[in-house]
């Protein structure tokens, strides 16, 4: 996400001044190890898990954020439910990489 530095600051040794873009990567701030727990694992129960940043925060927050988890609910719902069986390939495992969207570049599977 790119947004524009509002004052000079010093950050990490270099030095922003005022109206400079700064890129800001939601992945990196996402699998934060400061923040999270063991973050490369995917928990949705984990203690913290609300302050990720997949809907963005203060006044960027997503307007669209609550029917986004809404629909997904209902797909992943609708989806298990029509395919009994449906499972994750234990052999075929996929770990979740990406600079903006953090995802597996496959998602292999087994069906009874």
């Amino acid at each position: 996400m790119d947004r524009y530095a509002t004052t000079d600051v010093r950050l990490g040794g270099a030095f922003i001044r005022a109206g400079d873009p700064v890129t800001v990567s939601i992945t990196g701030a996402n699998t934060d190890p400061d923040v999270f727990a063991d973050p490369g694992r995917y928990d949705i129960r984990r203690e913290n898990a609300a302050r990720h940043l997949a809907f963005a925060h203060g006044p960027h927050f997503c307007l669209g954020a609550h029917l986004a988890r809404a629909e997904a609910m209902a797909a992943v719902r609708t989806l298990l439910g029509s395919l009994p069986g449906l499972r994750l390939d234990p052999k075929r495992p996929s770990a979740p990489r990406g600079l903006v969207f953090r995802k597996p570049p496959a998602l292999h599977v087994l069906w009874d």
